[in-house]
């Protein structure tokens, strides 16, 4: 299955917004207004260049308003009907042309783009700005709470669209679970790691004043990296989809160094982990180990059955071996994801050691 254009996608479901750059005519306001109609959601766009600041933070109204028992007069913001829609519906929610906006623009969607409504799926679509009429480069603030993506061309739907008259495909849309944040530990842990050692990544402003509207690490960029591979985990994303995320976020310099870093921890896949438990060697680090356990719950989660439920207690068999602190740390969890209909075969030893520091 291919995984075009998953990184915006997956970005957009957990409130990360992304950002897809990539030249005219491309089908990108295509693509989202087709992720809407899909996802049985309202497609509501905003042509920034278009726009005015009001248009996204609401328009100013004087009323009276109680203050204390006392009648005042104040500032309110009444917002455009798309803007109310956006905040009550589930909706797909598209800033288009953004690298045609002013910085005023700019400046009134960061409320958008730092507090997504939960109903919406927000997305940002733009010309790179040498290639827009017009063109703004993005600002700073703006550019480190965005994950900015290269836009992929989706050329098989188009082609195959063109063979049917026009009738173009559904996207193919990773549908990231409402679990995904059981793997934030394990990502979280990660990212710390790599932090530890390489302790000037944390924040790296460009020192080129032509790379400020390029993505930069900072703390907040670095968390938003960990909630991306948490949710790309959660959906099976490839590591050219990781790739984009990362460095979407913190940029190509640093995206790389942890790439790298990853490769050399060399954490087992949750599904190798339940196909051979005994073999399960944890990381000597116990927030590692923790969120290690917990992507295997997760995924277990996700499709359970009585023989992967076994499985599962096979790995906390093992891992209470290893290191009980770690194992008693999701061992209430695994109880509760049993199918509830199966009535499990009795196991004695670790387990019922498990079970008294449970219930003790």
């Amino acid at each position: 299955m291919t995984q075009t254009n998953w990184a915006p996608l997956i970005a957009g479901q957990v409130g990360v917004v992304p950002l897809s750059l990539g030249i005219p005519g491309v089908a990108k306001t295509a693509f989202f207004e087709a992720l809407a109609n899909v996802t049985q959601r309202r497609f509501v766009p905003y042509m920034l260049d278009q726009s005015l600041p009001e248009d996204l933070k609401g328009y100013p109204l004087v009323q009276d308003v109680d203050v204390d028992g006392h009648t005042v007069k104040a500032m309110v913001h009444v917002l455009e009907e798309a803007r109310l829609r956006a905040e009550l519906e589930p909706t797909v929610v598209l800033l288009d042309e953004l690298t045609c906006a002013g910085h005023s623009i700019q400046a009134a969607a960061l409320q958008w783009v730092n507090n997504p409504h939960p109903n919406a799926w927000m997305f940002a679509a733009a010309n790179p700005p040498d290639k827009a009429a017009a063109g703004v480069e993005l600002t700073p603030p703006m550019v480190n709470r965005l994950c900015v993506v290269p836009w992929e061309t989706p050329v098989d739907a188009i082609r195959e669209g063109w063979r049917s008259g026009l009738e173009f495909p559904a996207p193919n849309v990773p549908i990231v679970p409402g679990n995904w944040r059981e793997y934030l530990a394990k990502w979280g842990a990660l990212v710390d790691e790599f932090i530890q050692r390489f302790p000037d990544r944390l924040e790296a402003y460009p020192r080129d004043p032509a790379k400020t509207s390029q993505p930069y690490p900072t703390p907040r960029s670095w968390t938003n990296v960990v909630e991306l591979l948490a949710a790309a985990e959660a959906v099976s994303a490839n590591k050219s989809v990781r790739r984009l995320l990362i460095c979407g976020c913190v940029g190509d310099g640093a995206g790389a160094e942890l790439l790298s870093f990853l490769d050399t921890i060399a954490l087992p896949d949750p599904e190798d982990i339940l196909s051979n438990p005994r073999d399960l060697q944890l990381p000597r680090r116990g927030d590692l180990a923790v969120g290690l356990v917990k992507s295997v719950l997760a995924r277990v989660e996700s499709d359970c059955t009585s023989d992967r439920w076994e499985r599962l207690r096979d790995v906390f068999e093992v891992t209470y071996g290893r290191n009980k602190e770690v194992a008693m740390a999701g061992y209430g969890r695994m109880w509760k994801l049993k199918p509830a209909q199966y009535d499990p075969p009795t196991r004695n030893g670790v387990f019922a050691e498990m079970d008294t520091l449970r219930n003790g």
